[in-house]
């Protein structure tokens, strides 16, 4: 396993904590907003500390209060149908939020350019 894989590993454990964050948020607590806004900042940090095929933490991190809200139904909880439909409100964002932090990392990486090894003394 490269190093590469292993900082990928750790990123994806993140983000499966960060999606059962979300999920937990969104069903014990009952507030869409605020678990819609923990998904969008979770995955905007992870596309932008991972901008290489930010599509699976867009993935990720949208469907973890979709997975959160069947685990409640599967449960003793019994959420509203308001509560399960507004589960996929946080896909729609998480697509937003992937793309927002790719933009970011490039934008930095445009503004701060990683500074060569060569040194002009002129």
């Amino acid at each position: 396993m490269n190093s590469q894989n292993k900082s990928d590993s750790l990123y994806w454990l993140l983000g499966i904590i960060f999606g059962a964050a979300c999920g937990y948020v969104h069903i014990r607590m009952q507030d869409s907003s605020l678990s819609v806004l923990m998904v969008t900042g979770f995955t905007m940090f992870l596309a932008y500390k991972r901008p290489k095929r930010a599509w699976r933490w867009a993935i990720l991190m949208g469907l973890s209060m979709p997975v959160a809200g069947l685990v409640a139904l599967l449960t003793r909880e019994r959420p509203s149908r308001g509560m399960l439909a507004g589960t996929f409100a946080g896909l729609a964002f998480s697509i937003v939020a992937a793309v927002g932090g790719t933009v970011l990392h490039r934008a930095k990486t445009e503004l701060f350019p990683k500074k060569s090894g060569s040194v002009d003394s002129g």
